[in-house]
């Protein structure tokens, strides 16, 4: 599994994604890309990104997990260490640093009326920094990343996990601040989990898996 740490075109498109929206958040109010974006709701982004934010739960992560457990040792408990990351960093913030920060349909109580929420979405009200899902979203794309060689392939994962960011924000479950958090969470998981691993990647033992022993 020796490879680049990402490959160039997907650092290079990682750097100018955080970069963007590391930019967009000192330039704008707090609040403010959530009721741009909100302006342009349409029929068509109600449906995508009810749908696409599901690319971002915790199903997926576990289905992944049961993937690797059967095919090789060695990914499933890099992967375990990289999920374990994850949801520290997230749990931190949203239960203890940050517990019941106010989400879009509380902070904009004043004008819930007005604004545009997609049906059969169920909106949370609190704990909202950073976004779960984006962190969970971005673990998930970056992490097969770094198994596949296609470049074409990686592009698509890394596409999915801003499209899970990005859902996030149009459905009024978060701000930007919490899916370029959620998303840099996400990330360094992952980038730990390689790095606290790599001692043990050439183990024999772990090459194998429960359909492989």
């Amino acid at each position: 599994m020796k490879q680049n740490i990402f490959g160039d075109l997907i650092n290079w498109l990682t750097a100018v994604y955080l970069v963007s929206l590391g930019v967009l958040l000192v330039l704008t109010n707090h609040g403010d890309v959530v009721l741009w974006l909100n302006e342009r709701h349409t029929p068509f982004l109600d449906v995508l990104f009810k749908y696409w934010t599901y690319l971002g739960d915790g199903v997926l992560l576990g289905v992944l997990g049961l993937f690797l457990l059967f095919t090789n040792y060695y990914r499933f408990l890099l992967f375990l260490v990289g999920v374990a990351l994850q949801t520290v960093f997230v749990h931190i913030f949203k239960q203890w640093l940050y517990a019941n920060e106010p989400r879009p349909k509380v902070f904009f109580q004043d004008i819930v009326d007005s604004l545009h929420f997609v049906e059969g979405v169920a909106i949370r009200g609190y704990d909202s920094f950073p976004s779960g899902h984006t962190a969970s979203g971005f673990f998930l794309c970056f992490f097969l990343i770094m198994l596949v060689k296609n470049q074409m392939l990686r592009l698509v994962f890394f596409i999915i996990a801003v499209g899970v960011g990005l859902s996030r924000i149009y459905l009024m479950q978060h701000f930007a601040r919490d899916v370029f958090f959620g998303s840099f969470f996400g990330i360094l998981s992952v980038l730990l989990a390689f790095i606290l691993m790599s001692k043990y990647e050439n183990w024999a033992k772990l090459q194998k898996g429960l359909l492989k022993s």
